[in-house]
């Protein structure tokens, strides 16, 4: 079903932030004439009541700026090709910039007060909703430069998305792929459907589309690792100004999260790389390959399970398979499906793949591009995690502390996602299906946990060289790639010269020690989802704490409500030995 034919009930209501875009519009002048407002309370910050005035002024301003951001966020991914929406977001990216350039006198400001006077309001009830933003400013005010510094920095910061958009220029423009041949017929091939060739039975059609993908991007290979190489120079060049001494080391002291979590992952992860060659070894002993390689790596163990989906049952499935989380639970999904939090269908210019975007003081606004498939009912409920996720952060909190942080953000959509598999696969009737669902959660390992945590090991060591003023090049790029895939991988997937220009087609590169968050979201996820289903009550309660949480506190002592330390190794330990016990499964289904 096409978006342009659905049912409105299959669609989002956007007019439940804004009626129409004249009252975008209307608002979106309103708040530009409060601008100059924001410059108010500069010199005045010193005396506790202008400081509360500005606090209030900031919390109700970021209100209203973040739905004129979400309406036009949300109307352009649903018509890519509207010129309102595109004008529109530019208009938004400026008054981001213009909102920068204006507060940043409010940092070196605060940072020149003395610690005495933050202690002091950290006990006054009236800063209570505040006084989590305020303990992160005092542990990172030590940072914070002048203001003519603050002012500069945050003007050359607005350039940073330049290398994104470069990339997204060079590899949704600029390349141009060879088509693949199927049945004498030349079909297009896209960053988007790569996958879907790849998991093709056909070994020529899984060929063409893989050499046609890396042949391009070796071509570009030296543009696009000067793009990478620049914009890590970017992230680095204020380091020194504030006297950090890493990227990491800055990313995880303002969120008081000890830099133990990234090394302990990649330790851990490592140890563990024999039962993701494991996995590789049995694809390579099911798949039908002349020559198994990385053409060969997203193929299922289990033949295609064909079954579709209506959007009906994908609500009934989901309901039943996420009943272990409870009535109230049930009750908020039932509202989200009621409510039009889901934008369900294809369109013609609509955004792909699917998304989350809490709008406080609304709802959760959900975007899916159905195909009626496993894969879609798997996002439904991955989507449907952040949802509520965000449903219960936003109704417990305060606007300050309602955003919770990306390190917990990836925990409910998987817990969600576990429990589908895990409801599937109890309800599957034969030994392939069984297969097939044991497989896509396998595949979860392998794509979540160790491929993420090899890209995190790559960025770690492009940012590592330059903060150390080394020399980074495309080649060694590459050559760094290809020694993580051969630890990776071992000798079971020979590593070629195609993949080692994969380095240079990911996207998430482009946000910094970002990625390692997928597989530590799901190593905790897998943890408290077999809890869940093992019938553990105090896990249930301790869950939905974290998820009303939202940013009342920080991230790793949240996390830790659900009893979950990743600076140590036992959590690590249940979700290996959860994949050695899925192997095992496979192997037997296999037999």
């Amino acid at each position: 079903m096409n978006r342009e034919n659905a049912p409105d009930n299959l669609k989002w209501k956007l007019s439940d932030i804004f009626e129409t875009h004249n009252d975008w519009d209307i608002e979106y002048q309103n708040i530009s004439k409060l601008l100059p407002k924001l410059q108010n309370f500069k010199g005045k910050l010193s005396k506790k009541e202008e400081f509360l005035k500005y606090l209030k002024f900031n919390e109700d301003f970021g209100k209203r700026i973040g739905l004129l951001f979400d309406y036009c966020f949300l109307n352009s991914d649903i018509d890519k090709s509207n010129n309102q929406f595109i004008e529109d977001s530019q208009k938004m990216e400026l008054l981001s910039t213009k909102i920068g350039e204006l507060t940043a006198y409010v940092s070196p400001e605060l940072a020149s007060l003395p610690k005495k006077y933050f202690e002091e309001i950290l006990t006054d009830k009236r800063f209570k909703a505040y006084n989590h933003a305020i303990d992160s400013f005092l542990r990172s005010r030590h940072f914070i430069l002048s203001e003519k510094e603050e002012k500069a920095l945050a003007t050359t910061e607005s350039f940073s998305d330049g290398f994104d958009n470069v990339y997204d220029a060079i590899t949704q423009n600029d390349i141009k792929f060879d088509k693949v041949v199927i049945n004498n017929k030349k079909i297009d091939l896209t960053q988007s459907n790569y996958v879907e060739f790849l998991e093709n039975k056909n070994e020529n059609i899984r060929k063409q589309a893989y050499e046609n993908m890396y042949k391009c991007f070796k071509q570009f290979s030296k543009t696009l690792g000067l793009n990478y190489i620049s914009f890590v120079k970017m992230c680095c060049s204020d380091l020194k100004l504030r006297k950090q001494t890493s990227f990491l080391q800055s990313a995880f002291y303002s969120r008081k999260m000890p830099e133990k979590i990234y090394s302990n992952l990649i330790d851990q992860v490592n140890k563990n790389t024999k039962l993701e060659q494991e996995y590789f070894r049995l694809l390579k002993k099911q798949v039908n390959s002349q020559k198994f390689g990385f053409k060969d790596v997203y193929l299922s163990l289990a033949t295609k399970i064909n079954k579709k989906y209506s959007i009906f049952d994908q609500k009934n499935i989901v309901f039943d398979a996420l009943s272990p989380l409870g009535e109230e639970y049930q009750q908020l999904l039932k509202t989200a499906f009621d409510n039009n939090w889901i934008d369900f269908c294809k369109g013609k210019n609509k955004k792909s793949g699917g998304y989350m975007l809490g709008v406080y003081g609304v709802h959760p606004f959900v975007l899916l591009n159905d195909n009626s498939n496993y894969d879609s009912l798997s996002t439904l409920a991955h989507e449907l995690g952040h949802a509520m996720h965000t449903y219960y952060s936003d109704k417990n909190q305060p606007y300050e502390k309602h955003e919770y942080a990306t390190f917990i953000a990836e925990i409910a959509s998987t817990v969600n996602e576990i429990l589908l598999n895990k409801y599937m696969l109890n309800n599957a009737k034969t030994n392939q299906e069984k297969l097939f669902y044991i497989d896509n959660y396998l595949q979860s390992f392998k794509g979540t946990v160790f491929r993420q945590t090899m890209f995190s090991e790559f960025e770690d060591y492009a940012f590592k060289i330059i903060e150390n003023d080394g020399i980074l090049s495309p080649q060694l790029l590459t050559k760094k790639y290809s020694e993580l895939l051969k630890k990776h991988f071992g000798n079971v997937v020979p590593v070629d010269d195609c993949i080692i220009y994969e380095c240079f087609r990911i996207p998430h590169f482009y946000s910094p020690y970002y990625v390692f968050q997928y597989a530590t979201s799901f190593i905790s996820a897998c943890y408290i989802a077999n809890k869940i289903l093992s019938g553990d009550k105090q896990m249930i309660k301790n869950y939905k704490s974290m998820l009303c949480s939202g940013g009342d506190g920080y991230p790793t002592e949240i996390l830790a409500k659900t009893g979950i330390d990743l600076t140590k190794q036992e959590v690590f330990d249940f979700a290996f030995n959860e994949m050695k016990s899925a192997l095992k499964l496979a192997k037997t289904l296999i037999k």
